[in-house]
């Protein structure tokens, strides 16, 4: 999860709080949780001795293999969550996710080419090392299962910029061919789909126009085993929403038997202010309503497995990056201390009745039957949209109708901005609002018959206008004459990129670190910051040097 600050609106009433007839013990493994690191020693004999039996992590190429070589792999610190799933008695999702720098230039891109060679190495080494009859179990107390995921957030545009779902179907064929023939009985599912898409501003694509367009790529429902979301949004109904969302398209596919899962959804108790930060209370209360209906409704999606994201809060400081909300979404204080809803969370993860009638009576409109009925009229694509934007005045949204993934003709349009009235319009919509801040448009198609989009199609956006903000962090001058810088921005919304120039040259596309060959006497080194909206700091970071 990165800085995702569009937010979902939705229809959806939970209705909780109804009178259970019984009280509902959660399946073993239905309730998990990931984190930015893997939990320590401690955390999993605590969590494993209270019922957890799903733990995600992440595994990135450059964290075990430092170059080229193969032989620079150290498994050390997934060895070790792997000995403590054996020994506390819970399985493993490893998301596979990120490039290495030495092979990509950066994490934040798939691997292509040769590098694309060299990952499927790597990945065959992770399967073999783990596989059921590896070696590594031997005197183990058990061996736990391992859930291979492809990805993350693949179409927020930040793990994988500009991303298109003909792109992502051929990798996650491809590193799925891979395990499997490593482990042909692994199970293997897809990178979660981010319902609050364009998280780093490079291309991000709606929920359900990637998901759609995946399912029309040959192969892809043969490389996964799940189709896999992430529930982030305002409030739990929110995260229902996007559930109904993403099944709505696996039923249009006759996709009905796959399961469903969700890797990541939580919301925050603190940081800087943002529509997903709440009081420790409300988080607690978030995640008990969301998870009661999730568990309650989990027929209604084939819901198999959900996972609380984060275990614990992070510290910026780590990542030598600006703080942001989702460093604060743990289940625990940055100190380890249990929040308030670390509590209920153990209720959901123990193999105890749960309390209050809890996850009982599934009380959303048409229960646990969500079929292909329930949306009518034609289906509405929004093609284009940016994400995040700093013009209040021009947000042009650019939208299709289809019947049964056909295109169809004599339909009428209208649309619905923050809540409004309904209107005529056409594709592409001025979507302008005037104003900073997070807008919501909902779209909606008329065919000549009169039947309406129900639901109607709903995208976010957000107007930013405060600029950003370029610190540098630190600077070198090699004997031989390297000048090198280490900086960050800082924005509320995130940075998507940096510009430099050494003197007065021209501003230049670069990333941290920087590094330039320079000859002997004075400079000066300038970088700033782009955001996600495109504003770029007004106030550069300036740093004066000699080469000697």
């Amino acid at each position: 999860m990165r800085l995702l600050l569009a937010v979902l609106v939705c229809s959806v009433t939970l209705g909780l709080g109804a009178t259970s007839a019984a009280a509902v013990v959660p399946p073993s493994g239905f309730f998990g949780v990931g984190g930015w690191s893997y939990p320590t020693d401690q955390q999993a004999a605590s969590l494993g001795s209270a019922g957890l039996r799903l733990v995600r992590g992440a595994l990135g190429w450059g964290d075990v293999q430092t170059s080229a070589n193969p032989n620079s792999r150290n498994w050390g610190y997934l060895d070790n969550l792997a000995t403590n799933a054996a020994n506390d008695d819970f399985n493993l999702i490893i998301d596979l996710n990120g490039c290495a720098v030495w092979a990509c230039g950066t994490v934040l891109a798939p691997p292509t080419g040769a590098e694309l060679t060299a990952y499927e190495g790597f990945v065959r080494a992770a399967v073999a090392r783990y596989e059921p009859s590896s070696s590594f179990w031997a005197g183990k107390a058990r061996i736990p299962t391992i859930t291979w995921q492809v990805w993350n957030e693949v179409n927020a545009g930040y793990f994988w910029p500009n991303p298109t779902p003909a792109a992502y179907a051929a990798f996650l064929g491809a590193i799925s061919a891979t395990i499997r023939s490593v482990d042909p009985t692994a199970s293997v599912i897809m990178s979660a789909l981010t319902g609050l898409p364009g998280a780093g501003g490079s291309g991000g694509v709606d929920l359900q126009t990637f998901l759609q367009g995946l399912f029309q790529q040959p192969g892809f429902t043969q490389s996964t085993d799940a189709i896999v979301v992430h529930g982030y949004a305002l409030n739990p109904a929110g995260s229902i929403q996007i559930l109904d969302e993403a099944r709505h398209i696996m039923l249009a596919n006759n996709d009905a038997a796959q399961p469903m899962v969700v890797t990541e959804m939580s919301w925050a108790s603190g940081g800087p202010p943002s529509p997903f930060t709440v009081t420790p209370a409300q988080q607690a209360a978030d995640l008990v309503n969301s998870w009661s209906t999730m568990l309650a409704c989990r027929a209604r999606w084939n819901l198999q497995h959900v996972l609380w994201f984060a275990l614990q809060d992070e510290n910026p400081a780590v990542f030598g990056t600006a703080d942001y909300y989702g460093f604060h979404n743990g289940l625990l204080n940055v100190d380890g201390s249990p929040k308030p809803a670390y509590w209920d969370f153990l209720q959901f993860v123990g193999s105890q009745p749960l309390p209050n009638g809890e996850g009982d009576n599934c009380t959303l409109p048409g229960g646990t039957s969500l079929d292909s009925a329930a949306a009518s009229g034609p289906q509405v694509t929004v093609v284009s949209v940016r994400h995040y934007t700093n013009n209040p005045h021009w947000q042009p949204v650019a939208f299709a109708a289809s019947d049964a993934g056909q295109p169809v003709s004599g339909v009428q349009f209208q649309c619905s901005l923050d809540s409004r009235a309904w209107r005529a319009c056409q594709s592409p919509f001025n979507a302008a609002s005037g104003r900073q801040g997070d807008h919501t448009l909902k779209i909606r198609a008329i065919d000549p018959s009169s039947d309406a989009t129900t639901p109607p199609a709903s995208v976010t956006w957000v107007v930013v206008l405060t600029p950003p903000d370029t610190v540098v962090t630190s600077v070198r001058v090699r004997a031989n004459g390297v000048f090198s810088a280490h900086f960050h921005g800082v924005s509320p919304v995130g940075i998507a990129s940096f510009q430099c120039r050494i003197g007065h040259r021209r501003w230049r596309a670069c990333a941290s670190p920087f590094r330039r060959r320079l000859h002997r006497g004075s400079h000066t080194f300038g970088v700033r910051a782009i955001d996600l909206a495109g504003n770029h700091d007004p106030t550069p970071a300036y740093v004066r040097f000699s080469v000697r």
